[in-house]
């Protein structure tokens, strides 16, 4: 199987631009996330931030290469721009499939965003689309929408109950990063084994190929097969 690479983040309230938007530079970091949280929740019924107003703390990164031997990674340095840097310096070296539960409506978004805030450079290989897998477009072809939780969970894999903006926000404010690097290593690593039983269903690999590259991912602890 060729390089496959799959990834997860973890975002927060971009404070500073959501207090030039709504006026809340009144605001310390913490009032101005309940205030866009609250007014969020007025417009669509829903806590959760678009896109443009999320900044990303960590990228879990599950990178497999060719031999299907597993390196996994947190970038979490507290400069965005050097965790996207190096997040797009080890795709353009590896040149890998580039796997999310639903990047297109989320990850793929916050990123690209979040590049021009910075003024990143997005590595060319993550530019084409042709390189992105879609889990979730994938499997469900209609509008409803399913959590990698839950697919997690019907191909008896690890997982922990998704965490929405609110609870993700609060453990950060706890500085709980230890668990927070952990659900977004956990769903890095389950979106690669729900990516292998797709390949396996679809034909792309064969049943000892597969059964190898998920013993890798025992070997890492991530899987109970």
């Amino acid at each position: 199987m060729n390089n496959t690479l799959a990834y997860s983040i973890i975002t927060i309230p971009d404070f500073e631009t959501g207090a030039k938007l709504h006026d809340l530079q009144n605001l310390d970091n913490k009032g101005a996330a309940k205030a866009l949280f609250h007014l969020q929740a007025q417009k669509t019924g829903d806590e959760c931030l678009p896109s443009y107003l999320q900044q990303i703390v960590a990228i879990a990164i599950v990178l497999s290469d060719e031999s299907g031997k597993i390196q996994t990674t947190i970038l979490n340095d507290d400069s965005e721009a050097n965790n996207l840097n190096t997040f797009f310096d080890i795709i353009q070296q590896y040149q890998p499939t580039l796997v999310t539960w639903d990047g297109d409506n989320f990850s793929s978004e916050v990123i690209n965003y979040r590049c021009i805030k910075q003024a990143v450079q997005i590595a060319p290989h993550y530019a084409e689309k042709a390189n992105h897998f879609n889990l979730n477009e994938a499997l469900v072809s209609s509008t409803a929408k399913t959590s990698i939780d839950e697919i997690a969970t019907l191909l008896g894999l690890p997982s922990e109950e998704n965490k929405d903006s609110r609870s993700i926000w609060e453990s950060y404010l706890a500085e709980d990063f230890d668990n927070l690097y952990r659900y977004c290593e956990g769903n890095a690593m389950n979106s690669y084994q729900i990516y292998l039983r797709y390949q396996l269903t679809h034909g792309k690999i064969d049943d000892k190929t597969y059964a190898g590259l998920m013993g890798e991912c025992v070997d890492k602890g991530f899987s109970d097969e």
